[in-house]
């Protein structure tokens, strides 16, 4: 038997409660083993980081945020709240981690980005929220706070990354910016050193774009 008040004691509240949401569908059965917990201790402790600098001062700032850093959020927010409604918790960690360690690379120190965060995460870290929330200035619990919800016109890309497939096999990909043609993506993928290497002089029998997804060339 493993008593939680010792994993408690050991991880905190909120990196227990994220463990037991993070093992698996709710509905399933699972195998209680605790070697993962150390992975969502870790990803608390990444999330914490947002908002302080590498000594350890607080380092949310004013500034407005970029869009790339807007997409994050939003795309967190959109994917976390689908989830709950579908009780599917263990993705909502995910899209956590996801959104925290894109943040991370973005250098994202934005109140505007990282208040909203603090509330999206509350139901799943209660603790760490409400610490969060009071360091940021606000005198009432994270409770009250108007849950987020997101924009779609922070959700659009200015480019699609496309998986390009060769007689079936995955050869490579290609960053194509939105709203060209079929023509144009042809010429684009067909100046590729990746697709000229790999038809080797082969003709093109068809070419085939499905919009946002894939190219897939038969030759």
């Amino acid at each position: 038997v493993v008593n939680p008040d010792d994993v408690c004691e050991q991880y905190g509240v909120d990196c227990f409660r994220m463990f037991e949401m993070f093992l698996g569908p709710i509905e399933d059965a699972k195998p209680w083993n605790t070697q993962g917990i150390s992975g969502v201790s870790a990803f608390l402790r990444r999330f914490w980081g947002l908002f302080f600098d590498e000594k350890g001062q607080w380092a949310v700032t004013d500034g407005e945020p970029s869009r790339d850093e807007l997409r994050v959020l939003h795309t967190c927010i959109k994917k976390v709240t689908d989830d709950v409604e579908r009780f599917s918790m263990n993705t909502c960690v995910s899209h956590f981690m996801i959104c925290t360690n894109e943040l991370k690379k973005l250098g994202c120190s934005r109140r505007a980005v990282l208040e909203p965060l603090a509330v999206l995460i509350a139901p799943f870290a209660p603790h760490v929220a409400e610490e969060l929330w009071h360091r940021l200035g606000h005198e009432t619990t994270v409770c009250d706070a108007t849950y987020p919800v997101h924009n779609e016109e922070f959700l659009k890309t200015d480019s699609v990354v496309y998986p390009v497939q060769i007689n079936g096999k995955h050869r490579g990909n290609i960053e194509i910016q939105n709203g060209l043609t079929n023509a144009d993506i042809e010429a684009m993928v067909m100046a590729e050193e990746f697709v000229q290497r790999n038809l080797a002089g082969a003709a093109v029998r068809k070419f085939i774009v499905v919009p946002g997804r894939i190219v897939n060339i038969v030759a």
